[in-house]
């Protein structure tokens, strides 16, 4: 009894062993699952590791990248301090083409203002020439007028000249006329005869009787002639006759008069009166 009791029923060992059968599935399946977690963390930390090679691959390819892009970054620092100093050359140009255009735009508003003004003087310019072309005109047909007076002038004055020609010569043949103290005397005498002195002289010889009668020259270049009549030896009157053409009026005229022949010298007579009272050289 004592030894049934110490190993136990069939049905009891038969539990145990389906206990331990169980616990050694579990741990059979605890094994599998341990192998597939131990499998899949291999798995696992081999894609872990060529996660990391990967990785380290990249951080490779990422440094040499960094160092291009440094090595360009240095190199586009200095393109870039190229084109800063050239954008600030470029500035300085600008400013100074700014400042060009500014002086050029005032030079172009004063050349502006300047053509205005010129423009205005052109204008008036213009209409000063035009106005004074109105007046040469207007001078141009006075003139023109003038002309036409003026060459009836020349006509008129060519006509004179001709007749002063004329009278020019005759005077010339009057001057080689009167060159002869002959010629001077008759040309004095015709001159008195021709004025209006002879009825002077005519009244008083009909008071007085004929006159005796003296004619000379007188004593000088171009001498005058002197017509002394004398009444009855106490009146007596002395004339000028000046037969030069340039002579101006009068050309006969009394030149001496009197009542008494005492201190007066008396010349004898180579002269008379004539028909009609006219003075006749000769006796």
């Amino acid at each position: 009894m004592g030894e049934a009791g110490e190993q136990g029923s069939p049905e009891e060992l038969a539990a145990r062993l389906r206990v331990r059968e169980n616990r050694l599935r579990e741990l059979h399946e605890e094994l599998a699952a341990l192998r597939l977690a131990s499998d899949e963390a291999r798995a696992s930390r081999e894609a872990g590791e060529e996660w990391v090679r990967r990785l380290e691959e990249e951080r490779g390819r990422l440094k040499e990248r960094i160092r291009t892009l440094e090595e360009r970054l240095r190199e586009g620092r200095r393109d870039r301090e190229g084109y800063e100093r050239r954008l600030g050359r470029l500035q300085r140009e600008l400013e100074r083409r700014e400042a060009e255009i500014s002086r050029r735009d005032d030079a172009l508003r004063r050349r502006e203002e300047e053509l205005e003004s010129l423009r205005r003087e052109a204008g008036e310019l213009v209409a000063r020439k035009d106005r004074a072309l109105q007046d040469a005109l207007r001078r141009v047909v006075g003139l023109e007028r003038d002309l036409e007076e003026r060459e009836g002038e020349i006509q008129r004055l060519r006509r004179e000249m001709e007749e002063l020609g004329e009278r020019l010569e005759r005077e010339r043949e009057l001057r080689r006329r009167l060159a002869e103290p002959a010629n001077r005397l008759r040309a004095g005498i015709e001159l008195f005869n021709e004025s209006g002195h002879l009825r002077t002289v005519a009244s008083l010889s009909r008071t007085l009787g004929p006159p005796e009668v003296h004619v000379e020259l007188e004593e000088s270049g171009e001498p005058a002639v002197l017509l002394t009549f004398t009444w009855q030896g106490i009146s007596w009157q002395t004339y000028t006759a000046n037969p030069n053409p340039d002579v101006e009026e009068p050309r006969v005229y009394l030149k001496s008069a009197g009542e008494d022949l005492s201190g007066v010298e008396t010349k004898p007579p180579n002269a008379r009166l004539g028909p009609g009272g006219k003075v006749l050289l000769g006796l």
